[in-house]
């Protein structure tokens, strides 16, 4: 004959005592008279009592002079509610709060046990007791946090010293080293002027173009040895520095012959000032010699910004392209000095002027503002 089984809503999980590994007090208790059915060892630990003593005790007797739990159970039994109370246990030497949560265990529609739960709150005192421990704890952290931080500062500014005295080392070096060049390369100026004057004016020409070039890379070297700064060269300074030498090389004090200068403040790389310079040199002096054959005018060199790009113009108000040697033109010859310059600055040429005699030329060549590297010609 088979057996009618029905599962007992108060039987412990098969799979394992869930009371036992709940983390705070809690007990399961049946019937009208609520004896423990069972109960973790949180909550024999509450109450001082071992598992087996507790089992089978009515709960009453367990937390004595507890009338109000009592009727609280009863409540939850007889209307199957669930309810909490908090209460303080004045019997101890600090008072303690104790929370008691309850809800029944149903079967059939009805209660048939209950299941409790302790938690013991600390009482006030000792509440601000750790709150002023966790705040000590807080401004010592916050202590050593700061002292820290101070200690992370001194070690930032001194890296930051270290840092500053490095680049102060390096442009002293920098300016020395460009120093020594430009007095280097004077002296070779001086002694190509040397052999200009022991040499027919007829064969001086190359002298005279070597001279100039070489003379407006001392000034480079000149500006850098005094600028306070490594990392580009201010062509509006350059750009004077080398109408001066040109002045000073190719003219006399009577020429009717000047050289005006316009420039924004714009600064270049220093790996493209030497083309530059070498770039305004030649254009100048090419104006200088071929543009005035009566020896009047005016070389005008300017520079500005347009956009993300600089512009030089070289303009004379010269003989005008029509009466030049073809040959003389900037740019019209890749192997020429202008169009080399003008590509080792990844730059552009665009020459310009009229045909008629007295018109004048004007070469304009757009480079860009910054670049990694120059190309090599």
């Amino acid at each position: 004959m088979a057996t009618n089984t029905t599962r007992d809503p108060m039987r412990s999980d098969p799979a394992g005592p869930w009371l036992e590994h709940a983390p705070s007090p809690m007990a399961t208790v049946e019937g009208a008279t609520h004896r423990v059915r069972d109960i973790n060892t949180a909550f024999c630990r509450l109450i001082d009592k071992s598992r087996g003593d507790a089992l089978g005790q009515p709960f009453c007797e367990l937390l004595p002079d507890n009338a109000e739990c009592l009727a609280l159970l009863d409540h939850v039994f007889h209307t199957g509610e669930p309810v909490s109370h908090t209460e303080q246990d004045r019997g101890g030497p600090a008072a303690a709060f104790w929370s008691y949560v309850m809800w029944p265990v149903m079967a059939n529609g009805s209660a048939v046990g209950v299941v409790i739960q302790v938690i013991e709150t600390p009482p006030p005192q000792e509440r601000t007791l750790a709150m002023n421990e966790a705040l000590l704890l807080g401004s010592l952290r916050q202590h050593e946090l700061t002292a820290a931080g101070a200690l992370a500062n001194v070690r930032l500014q001194t890296e930051i010293g270290q840092r500053m005295q490095s680049e102060q080392d390096a442009l002293m070096l920098t300016k020395e080293i460009s120093h020594r060049i430009k007095n280097n390369l004077q002296i070779v100026v001086a002694l190509i002027a040397n052999e200009i004057k022991r040499t027919p004016p007829s064969l001086a020409k190359g002298y005279l173009a070597m001279e100039a070039r070489i003379a407006a890379i001392a000034r480079l070297y000149d500006l850098i040895s005094q600028s306070t700064r490594v990392e580009s060269v201010s062509l509006d300074a350059y750009l004077r520095e080398i109408a001066k030498t040109m002045s000073a090389s190719l003219l006399e004090s009577s020429s009717g012959i000047s050289i005006e200068v316009r420039s924004d403040a714009v600064e270049i790389d220093p790996d493209r000032a030497v083309p530059f310079g070498l770039l305004v040199n030649e254009l100048g002096t090419n104006a200088i010699k071929h543009a005035f054959p009566g020896g009047i005018g005016r070389v005008t060199l300017s520079l500005e910004r347009v956009g993300d790009q600089i512009e030089l113009t070289v303009a004379d108000d010269g003989v005008g392209m029509a009466a030049k040697d073809p040959s003389l033109i900037p740019g019209k010859h890749g192997s020429d000095y202008v169009a080399i310059f003008v590509r080792q600055l990844g730059g552009t040429i665009t020459v310009s002027g009229s045909d008629g005699p007295g018109t004048g030329t004007t070469v304009r060549i757009r480079l860009p503002s910054r670049t990694a590297r120059p190309p090599t010609a």
